[in-house]
């Protein structure tokens, strides 16, 4: 049977099996190419041996312009050497060809699994990119304390109100210590009482980031319960800076507001 009688019927049993399956052939690694330029496609099903290059190759290939599209190598060459390469370029799975009926059974949940991986993977990623755009236009970030491991997470907000980088690493007591002096122990309190006794809070507090500048900030926490027992607690904190020096000078402000009206 010549290949593109194999790649029509592996196309026919493919669509047999699932029917949102849609399978688009190409007979070289240059169309695959081409179809990946001018289409949406969720998943490349590879074989080993083609023209003027292999399937680890193009793999190579794709992987420049698509670090993280599914990819199966689909191969009579079910070789450890193969397999090694493979994976060393990134491959998403490796499935070795067999005449069972049942092995296209096989190749279909392979597809629909690395595919569902694959766009849960491209929905975080967009809920983190909305989550950071919207902390940075409202100067907010989110926090978390786990109590038992001791382990302190930030959004890129929270440490962008720190004025650290987002790989930075903090443990509870380093967080407060950027609080001003004179509010350290209220944060403090306000954080055990969280702990020991569920209770939430919410304070307007000063806060020193890492430059020495001096925010204002309304920071609120939560406790986490799991089987009765407090795992963790949670929080928000916003930069009110800006807010509180308008409630200080309301009269310039209003004479500026004036001013516009008047022109």
């Amino acid at each position: 049977m010549a290949t593109d009688e194999r790649t029509e019927l592996i196309k026919h049993r493919l669509e047999h099996e699932a029917a949102h399956i849609t399978v688009q052939t190409a007979a070289t690694p240059n169309e695959g190419v081409s179809i990946l330029a001018s289409d949406t496609v969720d998943c490349i099903i590879s074989d080993y041996d083609m023209p003027t290059q292999n399937g680890v190759e193009f793999l190579q290939n794709v992987r420049e312009e698509h670090p993280h599209l599914p990819f199966i190598l689909y191969t009579s060459k079910g070789t450890e050497e193969i397999a090694s390469e493979a994976i060393s370029a990134g491959v998403t799975d490796y499935l070795q060809k067999q005449a069972a009926p049942s092995h296209h059974t096989l190749l279909a949940n392979r597809i629909q699994n690395a595919v569902s991986q694959y766009r849960a993977q491209k929905e975080v990623e967009r809920n983190e990119d909305l989550l950071a755009s919207t902390e940075q236009l409202a100067n907010t970030g989110g926090w978390n304390f786990d109590i038992e491991t001791g382990e302190t997470r930030w959004t890129d907000g929270t440490y962008a109100i720190y004025g650290l980088e987002p790989d930075a690493e903090l443990t509870k007591q380093e967080a407060i210590e950027f609080y001003h002096p004179e509010d350290r122990s209220e944060i403090k309190r306000l954080v055990e009482r969280c702990i020991k006794t569920r209770e939430s809070y919410e304070a307007t507090l000063r806060l020193i980031d890492a430059d020495d500048q001096l925010h204002w900030v309304l920071t609120n926490g939560e406790a986490i319960e799991k089987n009765g027992e407090i795992i963790a607690i949670r929080g928000a904190i916003r930069d009110i800076t800006d807010l509180k020096e308008s409630q200080k000078h309301p009269t310039t402000a209003q004479n500026r507001s004036g001013q516009r009206g008047g022109t």
